[in-house]
């Protein structure tokens, strides 16, 4: 089901740029054979996905259904809900981190590069009134702060990182 979901999303991106989309250029946004393509369009119209009307003889014109719609909207809601579960997983987790660095002494928090969740560190920082300093990667290791590597450094630059006492941040939640 997850697969067909997928799938009616790229018919509905498609659809979406190019309304008049052939079954083949459907077949192509979507990564799959015509004759493929044409059984889950049939499939999609028996659920009440997608609505088939006759442009002519030849043509054939395509719609997500409100039904559709309806499906992808459920599948948009399933990732946000899955999103913001692991953000507070972070959320947790950082809390935590900052709490016990400033419980051992640690005034400070030095980020290493770039972080998706660095509003999160942040946020953990303000939290616990504990000092945040965002560095390049390349600067110089800290072992006064608490140092943690962002997860947007290259592996090597992580690994480096990571061997000079940086927390990873990818390694956070299985900690």
């Amino acid at each position: 089901m997850n697969n067909d979901v997928a799938v009616l999303q790229d018919i509905a991106d498609t659809l979406e740029t190019e309304p008049m989309a052939s079954q083949r250029v459907l077949a192509e946004k979507a990564g799959m054979s015509i004759g493929l393509m044409n059984a889950v369009l049939k499939r999609f119209v028996e659920r009440g996905w997608i609505m088939l009307t006759n442009v002519n003889l030849r043509k054939l014109s395509y719609a997500v259904t409100p039904a559709g719609i309806s499906e992808l909207t459920a599948r948009s809601q399933k990732f946000a809900r899955r999103t913001f579960a692991i953000a507070n997983n972070y959320n947790e987790a950082l809390l935590k981190l900052v709490a016990d660095a400033k419980d051992s002494g640690k005034e400070s928090v030095i980020l290493y590069g770039e972080s998706y969740i660095k509003f999160l560190l942040v946020y953990a920082c303000q939290n616990q009134d504990v000092k945040f300093i965002q560095k390049k990667s390349d600067e110089a290791y800290d072992s006064k702060a608490l140092c943690i590597a962002g997860e947007l450094n290259e592996p090597a630059e992580l690994e480096r990182l990571s061997n000079q006492g940086c927390i990873n941040l990818l390694n956070l939640i299985t900690q």
